[in-house]
């Protein structure tokens, strides 16, 4: 699979992926959580294969998601408006051969508002990333738009329920598991 996007071969999966993800965010509305869903249109782990080694600065660490312009302005004005912090996340994790793919759920508990969105990556592609985040103990996701004019970031202080199974945690026998872990939420610009 190497030089492949990683959806190559899986895209009835990442189907799967965006209707639980979309399940995850109903069952969060019913214990009554404000829910902002989102559906990215490519997800790139930094630094990657493609730029570890290159000479080529990277300082960013974590998922570039690039979203629509709507969505973004949505998630964008989201965390602009609540005052208080996206301190936590649920983690929602399956993997099919070396591709991880992740629901995640950024939650502003004291305002009870909620971000849900996809993720994935090839873990191989996304070695650099992941031993960063190691060293690191943290990851973050950037969202943005296609100009890449500005970001949403979200920090995931404990980085390991976003890793590959094989990284230490165990997961169910289906292959999925989900965890809770702490976060933050930022803008960029």
């Amino acid at each position: 699979m190497a030089g492949s996007h990683p959806l190559a071969g899986f895209t009835d999966f990442w189907d799967d992926v965006m209707a639980d993800m979309e399940a995850t965010a109903d069952e969060y509305r019913e214990a009554g959580w404000d829910v902002l869903e989102l559906h990215p249109g490519d997800v790139v782990p930094l630094p990657n294969v493609s730029t570890a080694g290159t000479g080529t600065a990277v300082d960013r660490l974590g998922f570039d998601v690039l979203l629509p312009g709507d969505e973004f302005t949505a998630v964008q004005e989201l965390v602009a408006e609540v005052d208080a912090a996206f301190d936590e996340y649920d983690a929602y994790r399956a993997q099919q051969s070396d591709v991880v793919f992740l629901v995640v759920v950024m939650k502003a508990e004291t305002a009870g508002k909620a971000v849900a969105f996809p993720l994935y990556y090839a873990d191989q592609q996304a070695e650099p990333m992941l031993d960063g985040a190691e060293t690191a103990g943290e990851l973050r996701t950037y969202l943005r738009p296609l100009d890449d004019s500005e970001r949403v970031v979200f920090t995931h202080s404990d980085p390991a329920p976003l890793f590959p199974v094989e990284w230490g945690e165990e997961a169910d026998a289906d292959g999925a598991d989900d965890t809770d872990a702490d976060g933050a939420a930022d803008t960029e610009e």
